[in-house]
């Protein structure tokens, strides 16, 4: 019985994850369509490629609060560039993701050097996000090139369709699929698999858990926690550079004010993902649910407002961090009561 108790315990978050999936794809009839689905993820695909930086850095027990400013930086920086100095549109964004990576290395410079976590990424949000007010101005950089937007509708797979189209009754529904999944999810998904791949799979992911696990004990066993650490920082920098990216494709603007509450929202994924605050234990798999309870919670929401929306999605990280909390005061309970 105990037993059971523990493992229901340690998959909450899972369980209330799913329980809030099914609850809003029955009452949405909207969920009921893969289209929809794809929309979603285009939607989303900022807080979702941020929620997967950040979780091998939650995983270490660190955190990053300037996700959302480093990627409005990426943003204005790529139309500083391209406005201002006449960059090419390519090189303004490789530009402004070269300055995520600079922020992401100044965070991880931070912690290295013995900054608490929350204490450097708080003070590096609101320096970089004045910064980016400083460099738009009064007004936001926009009338970028309208290739742009071609870009982020563009399907890559679309190319594939001689190779895997078959002839037949379902030709025009596979052609259709291959060219629903537009250039933002194609990226995702390669990102998702690159950190399930390092996280899971690699030397670097056995190295996080065991800083998460025990710092001290993990120095002592030869772990290089400073360069893995400042490593963690540096790739979340230059995913929020991507994102930034992302953002002039899709709004053909570059405002500083923008996102205001993106860091936040790719925190929660990984939150209610089931990823410990004080890290040492999490999947990826759980981030990923995370983020598809947050974009169905907060989209089956539409039709009330705002206010509310945000009051229920508190609620329910609210309960998650309170059953987390449950679980590992259970499982230290069942540790000192087994000695």
């Amino acid at each position: 019985m105990n037993r059971l108790v523990n493992v229901l315990l340690r998959r909450t978050p899972w369980l209330v994850a799913g329980l809030i999936l099914a609850f809003m794809v029955l009452r949405v009839p909207a969920f009921q369509r893969s289209g929809y689905w794809l929309a979603l993820g285009q939607q989303y695909f900022a807080a979702a490629a941020l929620a997967l930086a950040l979780t091998p850095i939650m995983i270490t027990g660190g955190i990053d609060l300037s996700v959302g400013s480093a990627t409005v930086f990426a943003s204005v920086v790529i139309g500083a560039l391209w406005r201002d100095l006449g960059w090419p549109i390519e090189a303004a964004m490789a530009g402004g993701m070269l300055a995520a990576l600079l922020v992401g290395l100044c965070n991880g410079a931070l912690v290295v050097a013995g900054v608490m976590p929350l204490v450097a990424t708080l003070a590096t949000r609101e320096l970089f996000r004045g910064l980016a007010m400083t460099l738009s101005g009064d007004a936001p950089v926009t009338r970028f090139p309208p290739q742009l937007e071609a870009w982020w509708r563009a399907a890559p797979l679309g190319v594939l369709q001689p190779l895997v189209v078959p002839a037949g009754p379902l030709e025009a529904w596979w052609r259709a699929a291959l060219l629903s999944v537009t250039l933002p999810l194609v990226v995702l998904a390669v990102l998702l698999a690159v950190t399930y791949l390092a996280v899971h799979h690699t030397w670097v992911g056995r190295m996080v858990y065991a800083i998460g696990d025990n710092e001290e004990a993990a120095r002592f066993a030869g772990v290089p926690v400073r360069g893995i650490k400042l490593g963690l920082y540096a790739w979340c920098g230059l995913v929020a550079g991507a994102c930034g990216a992302a953002l002039v494709m899709r709004y053909g603007a570059a405002k500083a004010d923008a996102e205001r509450s993106l860091d936040l929202v790719a925190i929660a994924c990984v939150v209610l993902g089931g990823i410990r605050v004080t890290g040492g234990a999490g999947h990826v798999a759980g981030t990923v649910l995370g983020i598809v309870t947050v974009a169905t919670l907060v989209a089956g929401m539409n039709s009330i407002a705002s206010a509310w929306r945000d009051t229920v999605t508190g609620s329910v990280l609210v309960a998650v961090a309170i059953l987390n909390e449950a679980a590992s005061r259970w499982a230290a309970r069942r540790a000192t009561v087994g000695r």
